[in-house]
């Protein structure tokens, strides 16, 4: 195939499927745009004329050098398939915190540290995402060993001499992991919130990954009911940790409880939340907020989420970056207002059902 008299090249992380029950076939193009979004086009003859040509004569017809016209590049440009050199996504990785070796041996040596070598058994595939599956992780423990937080150890000059702190207490079955004081906040109101949800440092690249992944295009955007956002729905990054925040759901709901689906969202200015209750696979809620800019005086983010209580009382909640809350969405309404100018916010949330719960899950 020719494009390069056209400036432009093949997105590598594109993909198309061929649609061959129709006739002629269709195709299924999906690919980032930076800058822009992910991008899910079916492709006919009747809506890209001349992207489907291409792709026919390339993918049914077998041409090894078809020519792609002036329209055609125009279409395939804009669906993603090709682009620029300038404006071809970069791939966006996680960046593990770093550890000091001997540090961390003798982080080994302390109570509770000894699965700390390898990966704990409850983390294994699935999991673990699977970008970081041929990675040389550890596991340091997180608020009485309700979380497993990966990180990689350092060699030599990689590490920055920086210090941190890790909890070296696993966690007991009998071990509450919040207070009383916020299981009983939660019992009578149907929401608290939860302080220590996720390491700092974790809470931090969390949001520089996601917004990393959004402008380079991997992340799909929607103004439905004026969201105004781009988000992830079962992002593995974000499922790894939702798997593990279920033991404290549990423990706060009185009952066994199992995960539904986790979800990013990245709002712009001009997005709001319109006041609902949640669908059926949302009976709990854990909302972290990643990030928000410019943060109030007091370090807490001015876009409150706004719960209506079990009494009628409006209960405005303002979060500060790393800080989580959990409510009943289902029972509780909530919503936000509008996102004003030169604002923007992030928050990864994890829905979990009822254990006993068979219905729509995702």
């Amino acid at each position: 195939m020719s494009s390069s008299r056209l400036n432009l090249e093949l997105n590598p992380s594109a993909s198309v499927s061929i649609q061959d029950h129709e006739q002629p076939p269709s195709f299924l193009v999906e690919a980032p745009m930076r800058g822009a979004t992910f991008s899910s086009v079916k492709v006919s003859a009747g809506n890209l004329p001349g992207a489907h040509a291409f792709l026919c004569s390339v993918l049914i017809d077998g041409e090894k050098d078809a020519q792609i016209g002036e329209q055609a590049a125009a279409e395939l440009r804009q669906i993603g398939l090709f682009a620029r050199a300038d404006e071809m996504p970069q791939a966006v990785t996680y960046r593990f915190p770093l550890r000091d070796p001997e540090a961390w041996d003798k982080l080994l040596s302390r109570p509770g540290m000894d699965c700390t070598r390898g990966r704990p058994a409850h983390l294994d595939a699935p999991y673990l995402p699977a970008e970081w599956q041929d990675q040389a992780l550890r596991y340091e423990l997180h608020h009485h060993g309700s979380v497993w937080a990966p990180v990689r150890v350092a060699n030599g000059a990689e590490f920055d001499g920086c210090g941190y702190d890790v909890c070296d207490e696993t966690r007991q079955p009998e071990m509450s992991l919040d207070t009383e004081t916020t299981r009983t906040h939660f019992e009578r109101e149907g929401f608290a919130i939860l302080e220590n949800l996720l390491p700092t440092e974790h809470v931090e690249e969390l949001d520089r990954y996601f917004q990393a992944l959004a402008e380079q295009g991997f992340l799909s955007s929607d103004e439905v009911r004026g969201a105004r956002r781009h988000f992830a729905h079962n992002h593995p990054v974000a499922n790894f940790w939702h798997a593990q925040l279920n033991e404290r759901v549990s423990q706060l709901a009185g009952r066994r409880t199992k995960p539904s689906y986790s979800f990013v969202s990245l709002y712009i200015a001009g997005g709001d939340l319109c006041w609902h209750t949640d669908r059926p696979p949302c009976e709990y809620t854990i909302t972290l907020l990643l990030d928000y800019a410019p943060l109030a005086a007091d370090g807490r983010s001015s876009w409150a989420l706004k719960v209506k209580g079990r009494d009628g009382t409006i209960h405005t909640l303002h979060q500060r970056v790393g800080e989580a809350l959990i409510f009943r969405g289902r029972e509780l309404t909530h919503g936000r207002d509008v996102l004003p100018d030169g604002h923007r916010s992030a928050s990864l949330l994890f829905h979990f059902v009822n254990e006993e719960y068979d219905g729509e899950i995702a």
